[in-house]
């Protein structure tokens, strides 16, 4: 499984080059899905000797109730897709690093009240640290995945930037901010000026077996579960009580605190009015929520962040000159990016946690503060906050806390 593959062996397969052009061996991550399977498609029909890799990050020997992620399904759907381009197809074994190095830490925030991200942490730590490492251990001298995101070479800096894909509702750049800047060097992004629909089409046209199966759902090891199912198998829940953020009453008992989030709406008994969490303190067992989802108790006009992870290696220039600098924003993937400012280092003045948010955990002083142009909605602590110069991403933070609404 960990021997290198050798021209011979990609010569067999049909994957090297065409004289005349140029070319690089590839590996790419196939995970069974189109995307993948056409990112792969495309770099053996542009002349490049091409592999696949197919990851085991999760053990679901133990899972129940997750029809979304099986990773037997995924292997085989991954072995029919590489026949049929006509590359090899390599296996690794990557979930003891998974389990130590993303799902652990995730546990452990969860447990902490926040609401973690692990898929930007999977990137980082597997996708482009572990993965790249094994692949270049096989002979790669890049490694591909169906990710819609491009990368780029800065004219005047000759720094590597992470830009937005071309589709608006499928780019990725978000779950890959926090992957390390010298690691994007080996990349390559081969949907990045693709949309959704014509990769579907290319597959259709192409004959490949995965061209029609469904897009994955979320959190591959939590798949189309309810978050609350799903964390009260590893965690002990923590019961706590609804209470209204305008009259300050306890609307009834909540089972579990860990399986809410900021933003979220929740069904309490007795009420005929939808009521969403607006924040949660952990020490005293409080989760507060609003009533109607554009409550103003929802929305923040500051937020706190942690040490940035500077994609690029440093700060903007501007942010480096005179210590703030206007940018656009993503607290979440699906969110369309809006405007803030953002000031470093420390504190800025007015810039106090929320009174509906309490944690348990002991932040250290925030590294950067944010003012929102326009109130931002279910800013949640822990949740990644990626920073944008038009279609270049900066930056990838932490949330610290939030100033509440009025």
């Amino acid at each position: 499984m960990g021997a290198r593959i050798s021209r011979q062996q990609l010569r067999r397969k049909g994957t090297l080059a065409r004289p005349g052009l140029p070319r690089s061996t590839v590996a790419v991550g196939i995970s069974g899905g189109v995307d993948s399977a056409v990112a792969a498609m495309l770099l053996k029909e542009r002349g490049h000797d091409v592999f696949g890799v197919f990851m085991r990050n999760w053990d679901e020997s133990e899972e129940k109730g997750n029809e979304n992620c099986s990773v037997e399904a995924d292997l085989a759907q991954a072995k029919s897709v590489c026949h049929h381009i006509g590359i090899p197809l390599h296996e690794v074994n990557f979930v003891r690093q998974y389990w130590t190095q993303v799902f652990s830490d995730f546990l452990a925030q969860c447990e902490a009240g926040v609401t973690p991200n692990p898929d930007l942490a999977c990137n980082r730590h597997i996708k482009f640290g572990a993965l790249l490492d094994h692949c270049k251990g096989l002979g790669a001298d890049k490694v591909a995945t169906g990710h819609y995101a491009q990368i780029a070479r800065c004219s005047q800096s000759g720094q590597l930037q992470l830009l937005r894909g071309l589709d608006p509702l499928k780019d990725q750049s978000y779950f890959l901010a926090s992957v390390h800047g010298q690691s994007l060097a080996d990349v390559v992004f081969p949907l990045g000026r693709m949309r959704k629909e014509q990769v579907r089409s290319l597959a259709q046209e192409r004959g490949i077996p995965s061209a029609l199966r469904q897009s994955s759902a979320g959190i591959c090891f939590i798949g189309r579960r309810e978050f609350g199912d799903f964390i009260s198998d590893y965690t002990a829940p923590v019961a706590g009580h609804y209470v209204d953020v305008d009259t300050g009453s306890v609307l009834g008992p909540c089972a579990n605190m860990l399986a809410l989030t900021l933003g979220q709406g929740s069904r309490i008994s007795g009420l005929s009015t939808r009521m969403y969490v607006a924040g949660k303190d952990m020490q005293q067992r409080i989760v507060y929520v609003a009533a109607g989802p554009d409550h103003p108790a929802l929305y923040t006009h500051t937020a706190a962040l942690q040490e940035a992870h500077w994609i690029a290696g440093e700060a903007p220039e501007q942010m480096r000159s005179t210590g703030s600098m206007e940018c656009s924003f993503k607290a979440r993937y699906r969110q369309v990016p809006e405007l803030c400012s953002v000031s470093m280092p420390g504190r800025a003045s007015g810039c106090t946690p929320s009174a509906f948010t309490r944690l348990e955990s002991n932040w250290s002083a925030p590294g950067a503060s944010v003012a929102f142009a326009a109130p931002a909605r279910a800013i949640t602590p822990q949740q990644a906050f990626v920073m944008y110069s038009g279609e270049e991403a900066l930056d990838c933070d932490e949330l610290v806390y939030a100033v509440g609404g009025s």
